[in-house]
């Protein structure tokens, strides 16, 4: 399922489940207003709409509980406003007032306001109050700010008042007899003329209304809202025309302006509000007006450029349509004579007719001259004059079904049907008429949705008559496989939705008798549609209507069926729809041909890859209900398709005829000679045809090798040409950069070589195994090195095994990186990793996972005493090695990619030298005898035939071992391996060292004894696969137990100094804080924190330095690992107080001189001072040494580097000065060092701190002349620098500095 889609489904879901605990809150929240009278904590407001806005996309949940709600948050605005007293409300009051107004403005949000306004109080005294409170909102803006209306739900109140009046406009009084300032002036028993002034506070309404119609916001809405509802009472002509006049003012206006932009859209909305509500004789006085502006404004650029403004205009236009025209029902409409549904399928069942009205003549659609609506339904056609403007108008509306916004077309489609319904029958058979013409091939795609969306409206008000539907329905057809291509998409998905929405109101609208026939047509269109279409809501639109086909039309053509397979969930996964869902309804001989027919003429030369890929997924699905035709019809189309100039179409037809054949060889059906020589000859002519060049190659080259690999599997005759062409050009492929191609070309190569190249002779290993290893070897293309390391994995053992050894040689060589960086590959030592663990294993005779499980051995292609040996000593070698492989360059760590591969390949490996119990062996000499060739083998076998018969000799001088090949030696190694990587900085990495660590300790295949301390690494490595060793969090505090156990000490170190010392801070925090909790929990001894029982109480001190010199010269660990001892330092795990740690500290004080010498790196500069600076606070001698190397940093060449030292040195002489040195020399050390611009020019620095060595009594480094070269100068070597040290640098170094 598509993830927003599946998103979409669990939050309603979710929605469903909670809102009973919702209800009870929110019901406990308006309580607690009412109960402080709406001056409640804001928290409690806010708690309230945020359950609220939850139902955003369900507000019909809500509707049950708005009395509820909206009754009692209304009565104390209400309440409030009366509590004035018709005086302005105080601060306090109107804060209170708005926050009840925000509460309510969310609910129109979600509820929408026609729903909310029904539970307002609508009493005749509030209507003066409530213009007064609005009044004074619309004057507390014009002195506050912008800001502040934002921040204080100004414009939510302004929205609730409007709404309110709304409703109370609609009092069945004069309006004159509530205003309170014509009392003066007036007796109550005055009335106003429809031609006099309106009252006052009429005025005012209208005033604030015109206002806020320029207003971007909400307000311009309700603005709209509420002059609809004033302006059409009948008391209110005379104030109609009035705005009318104001309203054409407006909009002769500049339209250009700011003003403008927003005005126009206001007035709009507004007078289609008007037209909305108001009565057809109030209406028709100012309909000529409305026109006018609104056919003028239709024309301008204005229009134009408004997506909402076209909108607001069809509805206007279309509203002005209908006042021109009589209200009244259609006496030629079709109705059904039933609605329900049960009475339609009894009907059916027991065959009884419905009678159908569509007739002039037939009076059953009302008793009497007006029907219950009061609307005229008896007029005669002849009795209506069409008023001469309607054609303007539907002219307009049709041009609005072309729009290029959903939105207008939308709206016009309705207009269309609201207008025909009266219109009579010759007129509106016209519009239908023009409404298919939009169905053409030359109009885009906007014309095809407005045509379906008017067609579903005139279908849903019976104005299509069941005499058009012979027409209508082919064009929906068309209409559900519209699909156009526009550069590298395509448009048509809203076409076939509003195809599949007209389906599903055919069968809603017409009685099963009439629809019966033309559903047949429909059928198959709609549930090609729901299988095979691209977009989920296209595929369920159309499901949909086929459901409701099935329930309106009966048992119709297996529809029960396929309505419950073809479900809204089933759907929701395209590859189910096309895997599962398209073959299911496939069984049925009346839809299969279509389904077929989509998948090869559309599906198959899609424009999106992936799905020509699952559509010859989809097409194989469906073989098995008819082979014979899709060998005959299917393939004939598909073969000759391949060489089609279109790249989609010959791609996917490549695709099908393989996933074709394959399915054919499934269900057992033999191809004829004439398709197995057709099916052979289509790789050779794409070749020829030279298909694989330009755009459009690499895709080709991946089909080809997927036919090639069903060809092969199926054991098509070929000729020897024909088999070396193809082996050409899947070796091409090899050689492709493309990873995917390379993929491809090595699955196909498994069954080539098994059904072509079998049994193996001289010219076939020369032609496969020899001519790979000589690409591996010397080829200097990349390419050609990653495709020849994954071929080995393709090729049988009977290819591997007369050259097995130099196979071996050639991959182990392939995975050390090459000296010269711009050399270096990672991809082919990826590749080169994964060769030679599926060299093993073919060698072998099969994974150790299946091989464990036979009861007797089967033959190997070489003998396990003679391979096992190989493996143990020169593959683990070479896999371990691979684990260290850190190379960078600008895709980032790019050798990570190589240390999954060799934690995947250690595993297997260690598994095939499992199953060898006992075995000898040698040590492998460092060089070569001048006799021995590359190929032999160099090591001791028990067999002296086997030996000789291998090339394997006896030399004196070898150690000969026996037993079991997987030792504690190789254990530690590879288990001690896997935990480093898992306690590094990449999540990825550590992800795959924490689930091969869990394969590897909880095998059945290894001996209980061969991993040291097996029992307890079970316990910290559980064998839970929810474990989720990328979090820091789970993993570290597990795995830095293994500290407990010295084999395994080295190897986790070095791993977590890299992350406690690493770039990334959460990292860091978590993995220093899982080590020293570790060394916190460790039983105490006498020598401190950090000791052991087992050996020497400095035994983390001894394997940091271990670890500094193991890798001197790598930055990439040096500098994490002096952090590391920084971070140890403030811990505490280090204490000078221990009389044994003198050694430890010369040691590292000695590794870090040495290291510094001639040092650039910056960031190791500044870690080395921190660790300087904690070995100055120790005795003596460490003090004086790590003084002096602090004071030489001072004088160094880096502004930042002196700053930094300074404060060290001065931070020093603040904690141990007085210990250090006399009072009066702290005073002047401070003081010198205080007063000295560290970080200023070189010059005068160094006798700064000269003058320090002798305040310190430490004797002053030699001055060393030092004369640069220029890089030209004679006899200078030439350095080459690497392209790539920056971004190294920026990998490796402190970002703090």
């Amino acid at each position: 399922m598509e993830p927003h889609e599946d998103e979409e489904d669990a939050v309603s879901i979710g929605l469903h489940r909670s809102f009973a605990q919702d209800t009870e809150v929110l019901e406990s929240v308006v309580s607690a207003i009412v109960e402080a009278k709406g001056d409640a904590d804001p928290a409690v407001f806010k708690k309230a709409q945020v359950i609220v806005e939850k139902y955003q996309e369900q507000g019909q949940l809500l509707e049950p509980l708005l009395e509820g709600i909206i009754t009692p948050v209304m009565g104390l605005v209400r309440a409030t406003v009366i509590e004035a007293n018709g005086n302005k409300l105080g601060k306090s009051q109107l804060q209170v007032v708005k926050k009840l107004c925000t509460l309510i403005h969310t609910l129109m949000t979600v509820c929408s306001y026609k729903t909310v306004v029904k539970f307002f109080p609508h009493q005749a005294a509030d209507l003066e109050l409530a213009v007064g409170l609005l009044e004074q909102c619309e004057e507390e803006v014009i002195v506050g700010s912008i800001l502040k209306e934002e921040s204080t739900g100004e414009w939510e109140t302004k929205c609730c008042l409007l709404l309110w009046l709304s409703i109370l406009v609609l009092i069945p009084f004069d309006l004159a007899s509530v205003d309170t300032s014509l009392a003066d002036s007036r007796t109550a028993d005055a009335t106003l003329t429809a031609d006099d002034e309106p009252p006052p506070l009429v005025q005012k309404m209208i005033k604030i209304c015109t206002a806020h119609l320029e207003n971007p916001g909400p307000t311009r809405e309700m603005a709209g809202v509420l002059l609809s509802r004033l302006l059409t009472r009948p008391d209110m002509r005379g104030a109609l025309r009035r705005f009318m006049a104001w309203t054409h003012d407006s909009l002769a206006a500049p339209l250009d302006g700011m003003t403008g932009v927003f005005l126009v859209p206001g007035v709009i909305m507004a007078i289609a509000a008007i037209f909305k509500v108001g009565g057809r004789d109030i209406l028709l006085d100012v309909a000529p007006s409305a026109w006018e502006e609104a056919s003028k404004l239709a024309r301008s650029q204005a229009a134009i450029r408004s997506p909402l403004l076209r909108k607001l205009l069809v509805k206007l236009i279309q509203r002005i349509g209908n006042t021109y025209l009589p209200p009244r029902v259609a006496s030629w409409r079709y109705m059904r004579g039933s609605r329900s549904l049960i009475q339609n399928l009894t009907a059916v069942s027991e065959d009884i007719h419905i009678d159908i009205v569509h007739s002039k003549d037939d009076k059953s659609v009302a008793s009497g001259g007006l029907g219950s609506s009061g609307v005229d339904t008896e007029v005669s056609e002849d009795d209506i004059e069409i008023p001469e403007i309607m054609e303007e108008v539907i002219e307009i509306l049709l041009a609005g079904l072309r729009d290029k916004d959903t939105v207008v077309r939308w709206s016009a489609a309705k207009g269309v049907g609201r207008v025909t319904g009266r219109l009579t029958l010759s007129f509106a058979d016209d519009v239908v008429a023009s409404v298919l013409d939009l169905f053409d091939p030359t109009e885009g795609d906007g014309a095809w949705h407005g045509g379906c969306l008017a067609l579903a409206e005139l279908t849903r008000r019976g104005l299509l008559l069941p005499e058009r539907l012979p027409a209508v329905c082919p064009v929906i057809v068309k209409a559900l496989h519209y699909d156009v291509r526009r550069g590298p998409h395509s448009v048509g998905s809203h076409v076939r939705d509003a195809a599949a929405y007209v389906c599903w109101a055919f069968v809603r609208a017409y009685s099963s008798t009439i629809m019966n026939p033309h559903f047949e047509v429909l059928a198959p269109a709609l549930l090609t549609t729901a299988c095979y279409d691209r977009e989920v809501n296209c595929r369920r639109a159309a499901a949909s209507a086929f459901q409701e086909g099935v329930g309106r039309q009966g048992d119709f053509l297996h529809g029960i069926d396929i309505v419950n397979a073809a479900d809204y969930f089933s759907l929701g996964s395209r590859g189910n729809s096309y895997r599962t869902v398209g073959p299911f309804i496939a069984q049925f001989d009346e839809y299969r041909s279509h389904l077929i027919d989509d998948l090869i003429s559309t599906k198959i030369r899609h424009w999106d890859r992936s799905l020509r890929e699952l559509a010859a997924e989809a097409l194989a699905a469906l073989v098995k209900y008819d082979p014979e035709y899709f060998e005959a019809t299917v393939l004939g189309i598909l073969l000759p398709s391949t060489l089609s100039p279109e790249l989609s179409l010959r791609h996917g037809a490549a695709l099908a005829a393989a996933e074709v054949v394959r399915a054919l060889h499934d269900c057992g059906h033999q191809l004829t000679p004439e398709r197995e020589k057709a099916i052979a000859g289509s790789v050779p002519a794409i070749e020829k045809a030279r298909l694989y060049r330009g755009k459009g190659g690499e895709i080709m080259r991946s089909a080809v090798s997927r036919l090639i690999e069903v060809t092969a599997k199926v054991r098509v005759r070929l000729s020897v040409k024909s088999q070396k062409t193809l082996h050409d050009s899947l070796d091409e492929n090899l050689k492709h950069p493309n990873g995917d191609i390379q993929a491809a070309a090595v699955s196909a190569l498994r069954p080539f070589f098994r059904s072509y190249l079998l049994p193996a002779s001289d010219t076939t290993v020369a032609r496969s195994t020899a001519k790979y290893v000589k690409l591996l070897k010397t080829d200097p293309n990349p390419s050609a090195k990653r495709g020849a390391a994954l071929a080995f994995s393709a090729l049988p053992g009977e290819l591997l095994a007369p050259m097995w050894k130099d196979i071996l040689d050639a991959l182990c060589a392939a995975t050390i990186p090459e000296e010269r960086l711009e050399d270096q590959d990672a991809e082919t030592r990826v590749n080169a990793v994964r060769g030679l663990t599926a060299v093993c294993e073919i060698l072998y005779g099969g994974p150790a996972e299946s091989l464990s499980r036979l009861k007797s051995p089967l033959s190997a292609p070489v003998p396990h005493k003679l391979l096992g040996p190989v493996i143990r000593e020169q593959v683990m070698d070479v896999l371990l090695k691979a684990l260290d492989d850190y190379a960078i360059d600008n895709r980032g760590d790019v050798g990570s990619w190589v240390r999954e591969a060799a934690m995947d390949a250690l595993k297997r490996c260690s598994f095939l030298l499992c199953l060898e119990t006992n075995g000898e062996w040698t040590k492998v000499e460092p060089e070569r005898s001048p006799g021995e060739t590359e190929g032999s083998a160099r090591v001791s076998e028990l067999s002296p035939g086997e030996a000789e018969a291998s090339g394997l000799n006896e030399t004196s001088g070898f150690t000969t071992r026996s037993g079991p090949f997987f030792d504690e030696e190789i254990a530690v190694k590879v288990v001690g391996g896997l935990a480093k990587q898992a306690v590094e900085k990449i999540d990825r990495v550590r992800d795959v060292a924490g689930r091969t660590l869990q394969q590897l300790l909880h095998s059945d295949q290894l001996s209980i004894d061969r991993i040291p301390h097996r029992r307890a690494l079970e316990q910290i490595v559980p064998d839970d696969t929810n474990l989720n060793w990328a979090a820091p969090g789970i993993s570290f505090p597990r795995l830095v137990q293994f500290l407990k156990f010295p084999e395994y000490r080295p190897y986790l170190l070095s791993g977590v100094v890299i992350s406690v010392g690493g770039l990334a801070d959460s990292l860091g925090k978590i993995s220093s804080q899982a080590l020293f909790e570790f060394l916190q929990g460790l039983p105490p001894t006498g020598s401190g924190i950090g000791a052991l029982t087992d050996s020497s109480s400095t035994w983390l001190g001894g394997q940091m330095l271990e670890l500094l010199k193991n890798n001197r010269g790598v930055d990439r660990v040096i500098v994490p690992a002096l952090k590391t001892l920084d971070i140890l330092f403030c811990k505490g795990v280090f204490s000078h107080t221990r009389p044994c740690d003198d050694k430890f500290a010369t040691e590292i004080l000695d590794y870090i001189k040495s290291d510094l010498r001639g040092c650039r790196d910056v960031a190791k500069l500044l870690a080395a001072i921190n660790v300087l600076s904690h070995f100055a606070l120790w005795p003596e001698p460490a003090r004086s040494y790590a003084l002096g190397q602090l004071l030489v940093l001072l004088g160094y060449r880096y502004p930042r580097v002196r700053k930094v030292c300074a404060e060290q040195v001065y931070l020093l002489l603040i904690q141990r000065g007085d210990q250090i040195l006399g009072a009066d020399a702290v005073e002047m050390g401070l003081e010198l060092i205080g007063e000295t611009s560290w970080d200023g020019p070189i010059e005068g620095i160094r006798e700064k701190r000269n003058q320090l060595f002798d305040l310190f009594n430490l004797e002053k480094p030699a001055a060393v002349d030092v004369h640069i070269r220029p890089a030209d100068a004679p006899g200078r070597k030439k350095v080459t620098r690497d392209e790539n040290q920056s971004y190294a640098a920026l990998l490796c170094a402190e970002d703090q500095y």
